[in-house]
């Protein structure tokens, strides 16, 4: 019985040692948000996915700063995308008239809520960010965080950054 044991527990090392945590810089991400008109019920999304070198992972947790280009009192759903949003016919482009900057996509099956977002009387706050569609984005090298806002926006535009964001990820089997 003792070898086995033994052989097990080597076997249990050698699979741990071949994983492994890393940071991943993420790139920065702007999303921006017109009018209260324009989005309620719906996932904001930028018209640009965030791009970078994809990294072989088995499991993600990203986290940064939410930055608002006010101070504001709001509570946000944060959701991961893979899909291209303009792809989508259930997603509405949103312009300036001459540029698509956004899309207003209805939560469906592309869409994962991967965390939370809660402004009070503030223009940052810190956030933790966990689900599949971000791992599968990591691997891939490309996705979108987008962001549906649980009570009312301001009337004007506003304008959020996602960012420092960080990809802690295990690599490895």
């Amino acid at each position: 019985m003792r070898p086995f044991a033994l052989a097990t527990l080597g076997l249990s090392l050698l699979l741990a040692a071949c994983s492994v945590s890393v940071t991943v810089p993420l790139p920065d991400q702007k999303v921006s948000v017109a009018a209260v008109g324009d989005t309620v019920g719906r996932v904001v999304y930028p018209a640009k996915p965030m791009n970078f070198p994809g990294v072989p992972v088995k499991d993600v947790e990203v986290s940064g700063v939410l930055e608002a280009n006010q101070p504001l009192t709001l509570s946000l759903n944060l959701y991961a995308r893979l899909t291209d949003p303009a792809s989508d016919p259930s997603c509405t482009a949103l312009s300036d008239f001459t540029t698509i900057y956004a899309y207003a996509c209805p939560v469906g099956p592309d869409d994962e809520k991967v965390g939370s977002a809660t402004f009070t009387f503030s223009q940052s706050t810190p956030l933790t960010l966990k689900g599949q569609n971000l791992t599968q984005g990591v691997q891939a090298g490309r996705l979108w965080l987008g962001m549906e806002a649980s009570n009312s926006l301001p009337s004007g535009p506003v304008e959020f950054t996602f960012k420092d964001l960080k990809a802690t990820v295990v690599a490895g089997l």
